[in-house]
């Protein structure tokens, strides 16, 4: 009985919102949004990340409210874009810089519980990692790693040689990687 009332609650909220209702879109986000922010969240762990792609959700909503098409209901319809926002999510960091210092980070680590290192978990690491190098360098990786700026842009950013930045790079990645192993090999010790 609950959930006829729950599918007629939805068909009116439905044709509200087809209508251009700001009221029914209100409801149906007091509804949603934080089931889909805590969704997203187990995939981003960035609550940042994962705020922007909910109003991104529901602003795609509200833009084909007209073509909706609600045979499973708000909760299918709105959790199916969640699903496709968090495989987008995952495709974008694949591509990371700072991805993949963490794949490769985690190839290399050997854990005795078989969990996998968070990327947050990783992401401290770097940073205390990082904090360890010289600031030139420290700059020269977050332009590289983090804001993912091609040599040339650095260069300009700087005002250094292009051949420059190259260099330099390639040397704190160096120093970042003996940090990392450093770090490692602590968590190796704290381990056994």
């Amino acid at each position: 009985m609950d959930t006829d009332r729950n599918k007629e609650i939805e068909q009116s909220l439905a044709a509200s919102l087809k209508k251009g209702s700001v009221k029914a879109f209100d409801t149906i986000y007091k509804m949603y949004a934080s089931k889909l922010l805590g969704y997203v969240s187990q995939a981003t762990r960035n609550k940042e990340d994962a705020e922007e792609i909910v109003h991104d959700i529901f602003l795609d909503l509200w833009k084909s409210r007209e073509r909706l098409q609600l045979d499973k209901g708000f909760k299918v319809l709105l959790f199916s874009l969640a699903y496709r926002r968090r495989i987008d999510y995952f495709r974008k960091h694949l591509k990371s810089p700072i991805f993949e210092d963490y794949a490769n980070f985690q190839n290399d680590l050997v854990t005795t519980d078989d969990r996998p290192l968070e990327y947050n978990d990783f992401l401290k690491i770097f940073r205390k990692a990082l904090e360890g190098l010289p600031e030139k360098y420290q700059r020269i990786i977050i332009l590289s790693r983090f804001e993912e700026l091609t040599n040339k842009e650095i260069a300009k950013k700087m005002n250094i040689k292009e051949r420059t930045v190259a260099n330099e790079l390639s040397l704190a990645l160096k120093y970042l990687r003996s940090e990392l192993d450093r770090i490692k090999s602590k968590l190796y010790s704290d381990l056994f």
